[in-house]
């Protein structure tokens, strides 16, 4: 987040903030849980809701792995999914924003959903076949 202030004689201490929002393409990124939703309080201790919505703001902590390697990211959505740990999911229209405030900066991440990624009959005979083949598999 860019912080400006305006200062002037009509208006005064008005300060003006400008948010850069980057749209993240997903393609070829798996996401996996690495914490179940939790609920995004304010310092208070209140759970801060959506501003268009109305919904409660959950976050959902996710590792995010390519051909490059992984990253664990914190992800806000309106409204809790429905995941839990250790589950492949997709992510719906991921935005970061980067912030900086007080000489500490970041990025926010931010998505319309957290799915689960449909697992049909063919893969999961996969995994179960992979799981157990070899000598040191669970019989």
């Amino acid at each position: 987040m860019i912080g400006v202030r305006v200062n002037g004689p009509a208006i005064t201490d008005l300060e003006v903030r400008l948010t850069m929002k980057l749209e993240i393409k997903t393609q070829g990124v798996e996401f996996v849980v690495s914490r179940a939703p939790q609920p995004k309080n304010d310092n208070d201790g209140r759970q801060k809701a959506d501003r268009d919505s109305g919904a409660p703001l959950y976050v959902t902590e996710l590792v995010a792995m390519d051909d490059t390697g992984a990253e664990v990211i914190k992800v806000t959505t309106a409204g809790q999914p429905r995941i839990i740990t250790r589950q492949l999911v997709t992510v719906v229209k991921l935005v970061a924003t980067p912030w900086n405030i007080d000489g500490r900066g970041g990025v926010a991440f931010r998505a319309e959903s957290i799915t689960p990624v449909p697992i049909d009959a063919s893969s999961a005979s996969a995994a179960g076949s992979k799981a157990g083949a070899g000598s040191g598999g669970i019989r």
